[in-house]
């Protein structure tokens, strides 16, 4: 299975918003139309997308999409920080696909992928905001068992926000 890791793109930090309310920037489009431009170019298939129910999240998972033919988005508290990872492991199992974009927050989504090539949770891995990563596992989906592929920072992708 691939799975795709994404972080959600930069979000406002005015006070007026509660957390789970806060809407990306414009900045934060740009870097999730990048995402999914980056996706489109690369011909990377996605079979289905399961988002934080966060509104920063939900707009950068559908920013993303429209880029790219993919089913519609799966909300999951599976993919908020504290939740079980071995709950998200079984619902991504149920999905039954090859591929699978999830998009969340940290620290989370660094402990995600830590305990899938580690099989623990201290693996430093940084998730900048809107970076993307790939892991490649095996099935049966274990701790311990998947391959890191790639993990870009968006900023690393020669494109300027100005």
């Amino acid at each position: 299975m691939h799975i795709y890791f994404l972080r959600h793109g930069d979000a406002s930090s005015d006070t007026r918003y509660s957390d789970s309310e806060r809407p990306l920037t414009h900045l934060g489009e740009r870097q999730a139309a990048l995402v999914g431009t980056f996706l489109q170019q690369k011909n990377i298939v996605i079979h289905a997308t399961l988002s934080s129910p966060l509104k920063r999240a939900q707009e950068t998972a559908s920013i993303v999409l429209s880029n790219i033919r993919t089913p519609t988005i799966v909300l999951s508290d599976l993919l908020l920080n504290g939740s079980d990872p071995l709950e998200l492991f079984e619902q991504m199992n149920s999905l039954n696909v090859s591929s699978i974009l999830l998009v969340g927050h940290e620290p989370n989504l660094s402990e995600l992928i830590s305990l899938l090539i580690g099989g623990k949770r201290n693996v430093e891995i940084e998730m900048k905001k809107c970076s993307l990563a790939l892991v490649d596992i095996s099935d049966p989906m274990d701790q311990g068992t998947g391959v890191l592929k790639f993990l870009l920072p968006v900023e690393l992708w020669n494109v300027s926000f100005k």
